[in-house]
């Protein structure tokens, strides 16, 4: 069952392979950092699952139309089933430092740039199980533009690449998605709304001895996340955002659904 669930959390994380943002850069020598708390839950075969981490993440424009981004640096509380409650199960130790990501993207023209992410393996032996530890790369294109003032819409289209790790293969996924933000200056609010469209283009795959685990290429998911950003000063602002992902349901694994929120602290710089 635990070989289901590591398989069922990697599905998880490759869906939330992104970009730092899909909106043009800014002035050069300008940046952000953030941190806060994330918080998923789904259901992987007959047991329930729930995370909790602790992240941070920031951008800094080093040039102009460039900007290099630190992601997913942080910590995870648990990543557990609800068999979990009691701490003699074995595999239920799952908090530990989570992998960070090295990413890069440059606005060569006025409405598209390019991305690239590195995602660098290391986790924690506990955060993973020991098991899951992937290199793994993702390039995109983005597309921003304005239809009106205070109103933008932010894309990309992606692939990522994950390397195999002991037992488990990954390989490639394609990645769509858009956001669509309505600044309302005068009070320092930014809702938005946005999706994203993912599929497999080749096979999931976790061998324990002589059974192995797959989620097929051609699966789809799609995410949808509502979230606002709230400006305390021009320095300091606060974000919170909820996301639904529905999956394409295998025999063998889960999860066809997932929900989550995060709640964060940035500041401008």
């Amino acid at each position: 069952m635990f070989k289901k669930i590591a398989l069922a959390a990697a599905v998880a994380a490759s869906a939330s392979f992104a970009t730092y943002n899909f909106f043009p850069v800014g002035a050069a020598h300008s940046g952000q950092v953030e941190a806060g708390i994330q918080y998923n839950w789904w259901e992987a075969g007959p047991a329930d699952m729930s995370s909790m981490n602790i992240v941070a993440a920031g951008e800094f424009v080093v040039i102009d139309k460039l900007a290099l981004s630190l992601q997913g640096l942080g910590y995870q509380l648990w990543s557990e089933n609800t068999e979990c409650d009691d701490d003699d199960v074995p595999g239920c130790d799952t908090d530990g430092l989570k992998a960070m990501t090295v990413g890069a993207r440059y606005w060569f023209m006025p409405m598209l740039g390019a991305a690239l992410d590195v995602n660098i393996p290391l986790n924690s032996e506990d955060a993973v199980g020991g098991k899951y530890d992937p290199f793994g790369l993702y390039a995109a294109i983005q597309f921003s533009t304005e239809f009106m003032p205070g109103l933008a819409l932010g894309s990309e289209a992606g692939i990522s690449y994950k390397f195999e790790d002991e037992n488990t293969t990954e390989g490639l996924g394609l990645k769509i998605q858009a956001e669509l933000d309505y600044t309302i200056a005068s009070i320092g609010l930014t809702p938005w709304i946005g999706a994203a469209f993912n599929i497999r283009l080749s096979d999931i795959e976790v061998e324990e001895g002589p059974v192995t685990y797959k989620r097929g290429s051609g699966d789809n998911s799609i995410d949808l996340w509502i979230g606002a950003s709230y400006s305390i000063t021009q320095m300091f602002y606060v974000k919170a955002n909820f996301l639904m992902t529905f999956a394409d349901e295998t025999e063998t694994m889960g999860p066809d659904s997932m929900m989550g929120f995060n709640v964060k602290f940035g500041v401008n710089f």
